[in-house]
């Protein structure tokens, strides 16, 4: 009788540890977090048939970050950011710079690996963006031939398409720290083949940033 006690206090003891260790473990999966983000990005877009050689350009990206999470190994991450986008032409001697701005909403599920304060992230998403200004620059006369198609192209004031990417995350004691890597496609044809001829004009896009967070649930340690 008294070895059946000493087994069962034994074995309660096991499972409140064991309890304990999971729900420590857990709450750096439970959490809310919100931020600001920085990076730069290297765009292109895919002009066919080819009217002249494009080059991509960096440019930069920055907005709010939001982070939800509430499951071991699955979270959502949306964001609301102001893109640029770069592309540079080769006209024979001629250059030209096109620059796209937009404001974005990526929207990521964030698939967490790792059991500490360290996470390693696969993020697999969409985004859907608004273009609101656009700059042209360029040294082709107006007497060029490729001068008048050039400049009253007309892009779409919309792109959406597909986000891959990985992070890491680290949670420490003054914050929430991400370092962020992604690869977007655009599904939106950026010109009307009718009005300039582009069978094709999807822009790819490569993003890298920094992430900065605070945790607004309290609870998690």
């Amino acid at each position: 009788m008294k070895m059946a006690g000493k087994i069962l206090v034994l074995m309660a003891l096991l499972i409140m540890t064991s309890s304990l260790k999971a729900q420590k473990e857990y709450r750096f999966y439970d959490y809310r977090l919100m931020g600001l983000r920085a990076g730069f990005s290297w765009a292109t877009i895919d002009l066919q048939p080819a009217q002249s050689d494009v080059v991509g350009d960096f440019s930069y990206s920055g907005g709010m970050v939001f982070v939800f999470s509430q499951k071991k190994y699955v979270g959502v991450q949306i964001e609301a950011l102001f893109t640029s986008r770069k592309w540079k032409e080769t006209f024979d001697t001629y250059q030209a710079q096109t620059e796209l701005s937009f404001v974005e909403i990526p929207l990521l599920t964030n698939i967490n690996l790792g059991t500490g304060k360290m996470k390693y992230i696969i993020n697999l998403g969409t985004y859907f963006a608004m273009r609101f200004d656009k700059k042209l620059t360029t040294n082709m006369p107006s007497s060029y031939e490729a001068y008048e198609a050039l400049t009253s192209r007309e892009e779409r004031n919309s792109d959406f398409g597909l986000l891959i990417g990985g992070a890491l995350r680290y949670f420490s004691s003054v914050g929430v720290f991400q370092l962020d890597a992604r690869f977007a496609y655009g599904y939106q044809k950026m010109y009307s083949e009718d009005a300039t001829g582009f069978r094709f004009s999807n822009m790819p896009t490569a993003n890298v940033g920094i992430i900065y967070m605070i945790n607004l649930k309290k609870d998690v340690q």
